[in-house]
């Protein structure tokens, strides 16, 4: 689920599969995209459904001020065989206890051109609050979630790449 307007503008400007837009206000969206995003006019909203206001604010537990809710298809990545191999280095987050501050380090490591993001632990990389912090970056590079370091996935996104580990103290 992307909840409001630069998870969807990013989506959609690295690939995703957009499955349904929702909106509350079909020309606020559009002349939104005419301003903040001029290379997806015509494209950002152009299926979008245009829903009462008071459906909308049904839709998530924090409706965007933007007006706008999105489902996307995940991209599959779901082993290192899945991820190529590649000299710019692989982001670790161990066991992030916030989706926010995943998110937001997602966005970091696309903005620096890393090779993709891999967490360990509980928590959903791909849940909407971390997509919301990623600002829909996720769809710039693989992120995907493996139970631990022991875990056969891990062994395998170690061989031939180089890592970037941060942990939650900040070493």
């Amino acid at each position: 689920m992307l909840e409001g307007f630069h998870p969807l503008k990013h989506a959609l400007r690295f690939g995703a599969e957009i499955i349904e837009t929702v909106t509350d206000d079909l020309e606020r969206l559009l002349a939104l995209t005419d301003t903040l995003a001029p290379d997806l006019s015509g494209i950002l909203g152009r299926n979008a459904l245009e829903v009462p206001g008071s459906l909308f604010r049904q839709l998530s537990p924090h409706p965007p001020s933007t007006g706008v809710i999105s489902l996307a298809r995940r991209p599959e990545f779901h082993t290192a065989s899945t991820i190529p191999v590649d000299p710019a280095p692989v982001v670790l987050l161990e066991n992030p206890r916030s989706h926010g501050n995943a998110g937001a380090a997602i966005r970091v490591a696309a903005a620096v051109g890393a090779s993709s993001v891999v967490v360990t632990g509980e928590h959903d990389p791909w849940h909407p609050s971390a997509l919301v912090g990623s600002a829909g970056l996720h769809f710039a590079l693989p992120v995907l979630s493996v139970p631990g370091f022991d875990s056969p996935e891990m062994a395998g996104l170690l061989t031939g790449r180089t890592l970037v580990a941060l942990d939650p103290e900040g070493e």
